[in-house]
């Protein structure tokens, strides 16, 4: 092989190497699968109800339940994500990931059918302890604005789920508070979406609700995972922000702020919504801190009413109703997920902060308010149905509706039915009276498959030994398989694209006979690099272009592969764009003696051993730092 050739190959290989090193891109590719539906007026449009409140103008609900629990009209599988559902019309509007990113969702609520879904990003953490969007969309005047985890906020046609315009808080304003993953729901009043981004001078941002633009921003706060509570002081409205160290009443139209309570200094952290029920406002926060009152007044002042220890509440928030506040205590410093959480479920006076009643028989639970009854929601999945009174815990039904995981979402209630949703499904119970319920749908599976049975775990991120040798002889197999095609055809190109495409498929087909994630994409990887080595042979003859063809195809190759592993949450298989030094020392030896394709097709097997070895324990060095 001539020098320059060498050279060649070896600056292609650099080129592919180089996007190992590259940092993570979090410009969303935004892509519609569907179109279909039409909006209607009211229903549930956004976070916490038509109030901003967790009370529902929902009556005729029944008493009690069956024994076997309230009719289930549908269920169907859902992503990962804590995005709680809208609801407008007869369509209903979530945000859930799987491996290709985080959706938009819209669905029917007769049904559950999938009507469109929309990308707005990367997936957020799926095989860590929380994953997926967090969120609630919220719907208005036939748009739908959606905020993803990293911190993209987008409109989109809510018929259809065409972007209208997307703006990206991390990049645009650089924002501290939600390393967690960006937690608040878009709150759009007046025209405009008001969100919180915890930047110098933009502590709280309002866009314009018609095309993104900036309308102001305010304030140098840090900002937390509270989302914007509209308020009403004396016929005058406030946007309330919980941010990472203080709660504070901003103007709407302005941003300024008129109040402000100083909570903490330093790292903080705030999820729950606060309550509001003039003129009082009521915040609990995490890590057993307690809850504080403050009393609103018309002169946008705001004085502690009283201060307490009874309710700490973290992701799961309480509600008020009638002058009672009724919520969970976490006696924790936080929730866990993979145990139940300690604390009691209470009822409190608002204007004073008394204990009303107590009870340790709900567990972790989430709370929405409907015609004189509590109806909760516990992260193990159970719907608690109990009467809304300050005398004492009257439970009335409860049923087992989701399982599968721990449910951190709040459920909404529209027309009757309940709409509940976890890691793994979404379901739709029938809470109005026994007469009036609409027939059940067959639970089918989505359009959508969901494949976290097969592609979830450690070994995407950080694959031990086991799995190298299993993904390993899997492409062997692929290999033995191809051979054939090289020794009939006698022709490289043939082998190479037969190599490819078994490759490539063989890591859906194998996973799934397997019952376990299985990766062959480095197969199908180095017959590229094959193909593009091949061809610089000095064998080549004067097929120079032929050569430069074939290194720009291998690179090309590299660029779709890596950005196919990062689409499917592979980190892992990144690593094998490195190995292929190791393999062109070794076959910029052997390839000096002439030798017939067959011995070709066979040299490839060691070839690629080589590769796959050398690039399986980089991955494993690089993963174990």
């Amino acid at each position: 092989m001539s020098r320059a050739r060498t050279s060649a190959i070896a600056f292609l290989i650099l080129l592919a190497a180089a996007s190992v090193q590259a940092g993570p891109e979090r410009r969303p590719v935004l892509r519609s699968l569907g179109e279909g539906g039409s909006l209607g007026e009211g229903g549930w449009p956004h976070l916490r109800g038509p109030h901003y409140s967790g009370v529902s103008d929902e009556n005729g609900l029944a008493p009690s339940w069956p024994a076997g629990g309230p009719p289930v009209l549908w269920r169907v599988p859902m992503g990962q994500g804590y995005s709680g559902f809208a609801a407008a019309g007869r369509r209903l509007y979530t945000m859930a990931q799987w491996r290709s990113g985080q959706y938009a969702l819209c669905l029917d609520a007769d049904s559950g059918r999938e009507v469109w879904r929309r990308r707005i990003e990367w997936p957020w953490k799926p095989d860590e302890d929380w994953p997926g969007p967090r969120a609630t969309p919220t719907v208005a005047d036939g748009r739908l604005y959606v905020a993803g985890a990293y911190g993209l906020v987008a409109c989109l046609d809510a018929s259809s789920g065409r972007e209208v315009w997307s703006v990206d808080l991390a990049r645009r304003f650089e924002g501290v508070g939600t390393e967690f993953g960006y937690s608040c729901s878009p709150l759009v009043v007046d025209g405009k979406v008001i969100l919180p981004v915890g930047a110098p001078g933009a502590s709280v941002v309002a866009l314009d609700a018609a095309d993104g633009s900036l309308v102001w921003a305010a304030g140098d706060e840090p900002a937390s995972y509270s989302s914007p509570l509209p308020v009403t002081v004396d016929g005058k409205k406030q946007i309330v922000v919980f941010l990472r160290n203080v709660l504070a009443g901003l103007d709407p139209d302005t941003g300024r702020t008129l109040w402000q309570d100083r909570w903490s200094e330093g790292y903080d952290e705030h999820s729950s919504w606060p309550v509001y029920e003039e003129p009082h406002l009521l915040a609990c926060v995490a890590f057993r801190q307690g809850c504080r009152c403050l009393r609103l007044d018309a002169d946008g002042t705001a004085t502690l009413a009283w201060k307490s220890a009874e309710l700490s509440n973290d992701v799961l928030s309480s509600v008020a109703v009638r002058g009672h506040v009724y919520g969970f205590n976490l006696e924790e410093m936080q929730p866990r997920g993979e145990k139940p959480a300690l604390g009691r479920f209470k009822c409190i006076e608002l204007a004073t902060g008394r204990v009303r009643w107590s009870t340790d028989r709900t567990g972790h639970a989430t709370v929405i308010v409907a015609d004189g009854k509590l109806i909760l929601l516990s992260e193990s999945g159970e719907l608690i149905l109990a009467r809304e009174t300050p005398e004492r815990y009257e439970e009335l039904s409860r049923a087992r509706i989701l399982f599968d995981g721990h449910c951190w979402t709040a459920p909404t209630l529209v027309g009757g039915r309940l709409f509940a949703r976890n890691h793994a499904e979404a379901v739709c119970v029938w809470l109005g009276s026994t007469e009036a319920a609409p027939p059940a749908q067959a639970q089918t599976p989505s359009r959508h498959e969901d494949r976290r049975t097969l592609w979830s775990g450690p070994s995407l991120v950080a694959p031990d030994a086991g799995d190298l040798v299993r993904w390993y002889l899997a492409c062997l197999l692929v290999l033995a398989v191809s051979l054939p095609a090289a020794a009939v055809v006698r022709a490289t190109g043939v082998f190479c694209g037969t190599l490819f495409l078994l490759g490539v498929s063989g890591t859906f087909v194998i996973s799934r006979a397997a019952g376990t994630f299985v990766f062959t994409w480095p197969v199908a990887l180095f017959a590229g690099y094959r193909l593009a080595f091949d061809a610089a042979q000095p064998s080549a003859g004067s097929r120079r272009l032929v050569s430069y063809l074939a290194a720009a195809a291998f690179v090309a190759l590299c660029v779709g592969y890596y950005w196919a592993c990062r689409w499917l949450f592979v980190p892992a298989g990144i690593g094998f764009l490195v190995g292929f030094f190791a393999a062109a020392m070794l076959d910029a030896f052997v390839l000096r003696r002439p030798r017939r394709t067959i011995e070709a097709a066979l040299w490839s097997v060691v070839s690629f051993t080589v590769y796959f070895w050398a690039s399986g324990l980089f991955t494993i060095w690089r993963t174990r730092l």
